[in-house]
């Protein structure tokens, strides 16, 4: 079979064995958090957050073009990614989901900026203000400067994604 190519889209076996080899790459699991319309809460779970430079610090997440958290994202500039611990699972499960509310009955803490952290399910939080925005096919690239990083209390495990399941790492 030729490869796909931008006049020729991937055919559906090539595009479920696309899925099946990321879902062989094992991801981290974060929460990107930011405020949205009256300063309210937003934010998804993400596995595609990467370590870009460390001077000067930034990062890189990929962010769905058509989800509804990229526009406040843009908005304010801002977001703060959440690195989950082992406790996570359950938090990265409602961010993940499509519930509406998905800060409803969750502790978060505000920053400096107002950016919503989830301190409680991290073993970190970093804060980011956004660099620059890059279209990469379906997605957005976020390239971002951390401006703050405060430790969670989520412990020194990591949450990762692996075969489409969730799995901890000491």
């Amino acid at each position: 079979m030729p490869p796909a190519t931008a006049d020729r889209p991937p055919s559906a076996s090539m595009d479920a064995g696309f899925l099946d080899a990321m879902a062989a790459l094992a991801g981290g699991v974060c929460i990107v958090t930011t405020l949205g319309e009256g300063g309210r809460p937003a934010g998804f779970t993400s596995t595609a957050a990467m370590s870009l430079s460390r001077s000067p610090q930034l990062l890189a997440i990929g962010v769905d073009g058509a989800g509804r958290t990229l526009p406040l994202i843009r908005r304010s500039g801002r977001f703060a990614l959440n690195i989950l611990g082992a406790d996570g699972e359950s938090v990265a499960r409602r961010f993940a989901g499509r519930t509406a509310d998905r800060f409803a009955g969750l502790e978060w803490t505000p920053d400096h900026n107002g950016l919503p952290l989830l301190t409680e399910y991290s073993s970190h939080v970093l804060a980011c203000r956004v660099e620059d925005d890059v279209p990469a096919g379906d997605h957005r690239l976020l390239i971002a400067a951390v401006e703050a990083i405060t430790p969670g209390l989520g412990g020194a495990t990591a949450l990762v994604h692996l075969g489409r399941r969730y799995h901890t790492i000491p």
